[in-house]
């Protein structure tokens, strides 16, 4: 998620020999974030803490996962405390689907238009 992403984030934040640009100078806030099957592992679990999150000024965020995906629990506790962190979530349960669903389930569709709403309402 992009709990510590702000637009005054830049290269050096990976690399301290990275020497910004005038590109660095643009904003890169994000305008929405889309959780779809985004879990890999313990290594990547989504954080139930609602204070980090409502820290995070986390843009609209759009889950989509599968019933049949080992990490369903996570995505409903995570959603569930983005939301009651505050921020607008829209969720796409695909019943009977896997991890890894890629375009199956008709979830594109349903994403392309939340964006658009999302996009339009900038």
């Amino acid at each position: 998620m992009l709990l510590h992403f702000d637009g005054q984030t830049d290269g050096t934040a990976l690399d301290p020999d990275y020497v910004p640009d005038a590109l660095d100078a643009v904003s890169a806030d994000a305008a929405a974030c889309g959780m779809i099957y985004s879990f890999y592992g313990r290594l990547s679990v989504g954080t139930t803490d609602v204070e980090l999150l409502r820290s995070g000024n986390l843009p609209p965020t759009f889950y989509c996962y599968g019933t049949r995906d080992p990490f369903y629990d996570q995505f409903l506790a995570n959603a569930d405390a983005a939301e009651r962190a505050g921020v607008s979530v829209e969720r796409l349960q695909l019943d009977e689907m896997p991890h890894g669903f890629g375009a199956r389930g008709g979830w594109i569709t349903s994403y392309d238009a939340w964006l658009t709403e999302i996009f339009a309402n900038q």
